[in-house]
């Protein structure tokens, strides 16, 4: 069973990233700075140019949707991929958030028990939780995947001819010696290569490590 924690702070492992390419890492300590690290990464990657127009518009929306779900989440990190795929801005980003959650204390600290038990409990909830669920091993941990599209509205509209297909992926990590978790989510635009930047997540979850 899944419980929420009302524990004093204590230290954990810190998840590292072996991050291929080049990649941008947004500050989430305050919103309007975090907004103004966004904006200067695209005019850095796009320019102003007004035949870039709906290029921007899209970066725009998708990072300030990532954004919003980061600071809403109360995320530890935001990093978004630079020229990950040849002549694309951008491809993906990735918010780490920790959950304040743990696992009933009848639960020890084996990373496959903490996550069948998590696994469990994501089941129970399939209205919020319906993706398929994918289990691998990482680097100390029990990962587990789920994945969807949504749509991105435009700011301000409701017209979803508009909205922006965007694919969602969501890591749940076991943390080492803990009954608790981290979260990890990615997002990119590329809805027509689920699979191959599904792949690509995969490799970044499982390339990670504890520190």
């Amino acid at each position: 069973m899944m419980v929420d924690l009302q524990l004093p702070h204590t230290p954990l492992p810190e998840l590292k990233f072996a991050l291929p390419g080049e990649w941008w890492q947004v500050p989430l300590h305050d919103e309007e700075s975090a907004r103004a690290s966004i904006r200067r990464l695209i005019d850095a990657r796009v320019g102003r140019a007004d035949e870039h127009t709906l290029l921007r518009d899209g970066m725009r929306r998708q990072l300030f949707d990532g954004l919003e779900a980061a600071i809403r989440g109360d995320g530890q990190s935001m990093t978004v991929a630079l020229d990950v795929i040849e002549g694309v801005p951008f491809s993906a980003s990735f918010t780490v958030y920790l959950p304040p959650l743990g696992m009933t204390p009848a639960v020890g600290t084996f990373p496959a028990e903490v996550m069948r038990v998590l696994q469990a409990g994501l089941e129970a909830m399939p209205d919020q939780h319906p993706e398929t669920m994918i289990r691998f091993a990482a680097t100390g941990s029990e990962a587990l995947r789920t994945h969807h599209i949504r749509q991105v509205a435009a700011a301000g509209e409701s017209d979803a001819g508009d909205a922006l297909p965007t694919l969602v992926a969501q890591y749940w990590l076991t943390i080492p010696e803990t009954k608790r978790v981290m979260l990890v989510v990615f997002s990119t635009v590329f809805v027509d290569l689920e699979q191959v930047m599904l792949n690509f997540f995969d490799s970044i979850v499982r390339a990670s490590h504890w520190e």
